[in-house]
């Protein structure tokens, strides 16, 4: 490989990979067609409830939060199920609305805009993922997703997005997201993944033997030798630190009060970076400054997006 592409490989993974927003949806036991429509019930979600009750509220991460992850061949899966403590009703009736997820979407490091639309009878995200400092959607890349609510009832929500392809050759996009009520307020499964391609495994290769060379995801796979655990690290660690970003996320943003918009993106903003700084060897990347700068330019970049595409009239 050349000087100048070797550098832009450089240059870019680290933001590729963080900005990436999927789940498959072929193969394997986890994400197989029929089997995953199965898994995302409101019985099958209440039976894992039951299963993993115990193991929530024993979790060593200190809140009912359980996460993992399955590398198979090109699939990269990273899942997590957690208690949140804001009811059911209300989680439900706002993370139905594509509006809503641009909105907590944004709060991630590498998403550096949201937008929403209806086009050919159904609902568009589209993502702009980059660097983990500011970047301006011009300069980053653009992921569109289709907003799918699979099932909204009174004690159930099932939302998918999903695109067919992405950047640098990667496929079968997929974020799914279901809730049930639970005694504590709300029970949750979000998954997270995406098939890679040679070129983005380069890039991850790089990345990991870069920037990212002393990151780890969630998942414990053993004890040190100074009696310290150990954690899954490779394309894993980063399924898994990218999945934990975005439930907390969607946590910061239930938790909000009902404020003007302005003044609520600044408190979930605040939230959101509070959150992640309880696991900082996974997650932290900024200075809580350089978080808030670069997000309130990209915020200010969004509406501006989204305004255009209103007034165009592909308003949902």
């Amino acid at each position: 490989m050349n000087r100048r592409l070797w550098a832009a490989v450089r240059r870019r993974c680290s933001s590729w990979l963080g900005a990436l927003v999927a789940l498959a949806c072929a193969g394997g036991v986890l994400l197989g067609g029929a089997a995953q429509a199965r898994d995302d019930t409101a019985q099958a979600l209440a039976g894992r409830l039951q299963a993993l009750r115990a193991t929530l509220l024993a979790s060593p991460l200190g809140v009912p939060l359980v996460v993992s992850s399955v590398e198979e061949g090109d699939l990269v899966h990273g899942e997590v199920h957690a208690l949140l403590a804001q009811p059911f009703d209300g989680l439900a009736s706002r993370l139905n609305k594509p509006r809503e997820w641009c909105e907590l979407v944004l709060l991630h490091l590498n998403i550096k805009g949201c937008t929403h639309e209806q086009a050919a009878g159904r609902d568009w995200l589209t993502f702009y993922g980059g660097r983990k400092v500011y970047e301006a959607t011009a300069d980053a890349y653009a992921l569109r997703l289709a907003f799918t609510v699979v099932d909204a009832g009174a004690d159930h929500l099932h939302v998918d997005l999903n695109a067919a392809s992405g950047p640098m050759g990667t496929r079968d996009y997929r974020i799914s997201l279901s809730a049930i009520p639970a005694a504590q307020g709300s029970f949750v499964r979000f998954s997270y993944a995406y098939r890679t391609s040679a070129l983005s495994r380069l890039a991850a290769r790089t990345y990991l033997a870069t920037l990212g060379r002393d990151k780890v995801g969630f998942t414990r796979v053993g004890m040190g030798s100074d009696g310290q655990p150990q954690y899954v690290a490779g394309q894993r660690g980063i399924v898994e630190r990218n999945a934990v970003r975005y439930y907390l996320a969607i946590q910061a943003r239930l938790e909000g009060p009902a404020l003007p918009p302005e003044q609520r993106f600044e408190q979930t903003l605040q939230r959101w970076f509070n959150l992640t700084e309880r696991w900082p060897r996974q997650l932290h990347e900024l200075d809580r400054a350089d978080y808030l700068s670069a997000k309130r330019r990209e915020r200010a970049e969004q509406v501006k997006l989204q305004q255009t595409i209103d007034s165009a009239g592909r308003r949902p």
